[in-house]
């Protein structure tokens, strides 16, 4: 149980999102793609780069683009979604079994009901997993356990992902890091929702590993090809989420709170900014972007 909480602690940095998609057949598209999206803020004094990233990647994925690696060499300090480091995750193994396992006397199985535990012990046994391994997580843990266990099983790695790379280009190059939320906020998101949302997300996560295993490559594809509007219709709405509350929490509430903090560093500092955050979190209705022209600004594709 111990390895699986040090897996699962690698990947709740994830725009969050993803975590609900399981890879298939199709295969990621190479560097000769377009890259994936990025976008420029910008006032009198301070450029800032938006890129969205996936926080769990195939090693072999080619994405670092030319206009990427310009962006991020002329950037001054460097922005993501929380500090994942070995250090943090090791401080979190403190605090994580009381937000992700019973301690009261229940059980998974007790608080599903007939339909919903036949939906997870099929992902369970689709993925090789007793269900009865699943059993003393609360159901946000066992989701997040689910999607990570197929990601892997299918060839993707934590440590290939985007923010991985970019943390120790950033390090290698002397950039100071910052970051919108600490990774034990995050887990606190997830173990703070209602127990039915918990529920309906882990639902949701069982459903895409039995109907949509190919969600996950679906979505790096359209990342890797800076097809905004395709993630967006893979991942921003509250049905792949699980139901409303999830989705607010997940990505609407910290979108609102990113928007201010990025027209915040506008307003305050000078210079040359990168932020790589979930590319869920720039697509769709409610992305950062949005809020941001909302608020006035003037956001351009690059």
């Amino acid at each position: 149980m111990a390895n699986m909480r040090n897996t699962v602690l690698t990947t709740l940095a994830f725009g969050l999102a993803l975590l609900v998609g399981a890879c298939g057949s199709k295969q990621p598209q190479n560097q000769t793609s377009p890259g994936p999206a990025m976008w420029l803020v910008s006032d009198a004094d301070t450029k800032v780069y938006l890129y969205g990233t996936v926080h769990i990647l195939k090693p072999e994925m080619q994405w670092q683009t030319e206009a990427f690696n310009t962006a991020f060499a002329d950037s001054d300090a460097v922005y993501l979604e929380a500090d994942l480091s070995d250090e943090v995750q090791a401080s979190l193994a403190g605090i994580l079994p009381p937000l992700a396992f019973y301690s009261d006397g229940r059980t998974l199985m007790d608080v599903l009901d007939a339909a919903d535990e036949k939906e997870v012990v099929e992902a369970a046994e689709i993925l090789g997993l007793p269900p009865e391994t699943l059993n003393m997580m609360k159901p946000w843990f066992a989701s997040i356990a689910l999607s990570q266990i197929h990601m892997v099983k299918t060839g993707y790695e934590a440590n290939s992902g985007v923010e991985k790379i970019i943390a120790a280009k950033a390090k290698t190059a002397q950039k100071p890091m910052r970051y919108f939320e600490t990774a034990e906020q995050q887990l606190h998101f997830l173990a703070g929702l209602p127990e039915a949302s918990q529920i309906e997300f882990l639902v949701a996560s069982a459903e895409a590993i039995e109907d949509r295993p190919e969600m996950l490559d679906e979505l790096v594809a359209d990342w890797v090809s800076g097809d905004v509007k395709g993630i967006a219709d893979l991942m921003a709405g509250e049905d792949v989420m699980g139901d409303r509350t999830v989705y607010d929490v997940l990505l609407v509430k910290r979108n609102r709170i990113w928007a201010k903090t990025i027209d915040q560093l506008l307003e305050d500092e000078a210079g040359t900014f990168m932020i790589a955050v979930g590319a869920a979190h720039l697509a769709g209705p409610d992305s950062t972007v949005v809020m941001l022209e909302a608020a006035g600004d003037t956001v351009t594709r690059q």
